[in-house]
């Protein structure tokens, strides 16, 4: 966890307060060096802000961080709005490293946003949770910003958690407790009208930072809505409020979120699948929309 939370602060956090402060220092010796700076500065920006998990922090700052940084440039600019266009006698060699970060950063980030799309025939479900706003952490058609996409039957899961008034998913940045964050104990709702074809529940919720890797999807439903089968997992414990073969209908409960299966923290983990039956390790992921919105890592839901 020590690890995880350095990451997100370097990433986050130290990594964009150095692109705001190279615009200031040093001085760039000239137009072309200020340039570079913003060039570089903005590539890394967009990619952190598609790539990046903001719910650790902030939402807000998936609109503020664009917005400083773009302030900021242009106020530097006025620094070097009187020097020279260029000063180095080889721009090649005073630039040439910070232009091929700018283009890997880019490159990072159209990578993430080619996963806004997908090509599959989607299946339209209910959004499984009542009033709140929620924040998508994995979800999307590539591996950038879907840690599932590379299981067959996962490519499209989303996790899902609940935002607090901060937009931040717990009360703290990595806190202990289950009940800090905002998604634990939340109700779950049937995603469609359909048959709970199969259920598991009695999966003790994990203490932050640890998972059961035995039992992956922890306590579960899985409801099958027509042709495709959705499975809501890392439900808490005798939480699950409908038996197999059970007809439920859309907006109905059938439990709450949890931290069972492997899971590190609080989220409901969410997938639909053709094939496979009850096996939802073997079926074949598709797309979901929800009021035919496609979401991906970064999406935001408001329900009123």
């Amino acid at each position: 966890m020590q690890l995880s939370l350095a990451i997100l602060l370097t990433t986050q956090v130290f990594l964009p307060a150095f692109f705001l402060i190279w615009l200031w220092w040093p001085r760039p010796a000239d137009q072309l060096a200020w340039l570079m700076r913003v060039v570089y500065g903005a590539c890394y920006i967009a990619f952190i802000t598609i790539l990046g998990r903001w719910d650790f922090l902030s939402t807000a700052l998936i609109f503020i961080l664009p917005a400083v940084f773009a302030l900021a440039a242009f106020v530097s600019f006025l620094r070097v709005r009187d020097r020279r266009w260029n000063s180095a006698v080889s721009p090649v060699r005073a630039h040439g490293f910070t232009a091929a970060m700018s283009v890997f950063f880019l490159a990072l980030a159209m990578r993430g946003l080619s996963g806004y799309g997908y090509h599959e025939t989607a299946v339209d479900l209910a959004f499984p949770f009542d009033r709140g706003q929620y924040y998508i952490g994995q979800g999307g058609s590539t591996t950038s910003i879907n840690n599932h996409h590379t299981d067959k039957s996962q490519r499209f899961a989303l996790d899902i958690v609940a935002l607090n008034r901060l937009g931040a998913r717990a009360d703290g940045l990595m806190p202990r407790s289950l009940t800090d964050y905002v998604i634990f104990g939340r109700t779950v709702k049937s995603p469609c009208s359909g048959i709970a074809i199969s259920t598991h529940d009695g999966v003790a919720d994990n203490a932050i930072g640890e998972t059961n890797t035995q039992e992956p999807a922890g306590n579960y439903v899985i409801v099958a809505c027509g042709s495709v089968r959705v499975l809501l997992g890392h439900l808490r414990a005798q939480s699950i409020g409908v038996s197999a073969g059970e007809v439920v209908a859309a907006g109905q409960t059938i439990g709450n979120v949890g931290n069972s299966g492997n899971s590190s923290e609080p989220h409901l983990h969410m997938h639909a699948y053709l094939g496979g039956t009850l096996d939802y390790n073997e079926g074949e992921g598709v797309p979901m929309t929800f009021d035919d919105r496609f979401l991906v890592r970064g999406s935001i839901v408001t329900v009123p």
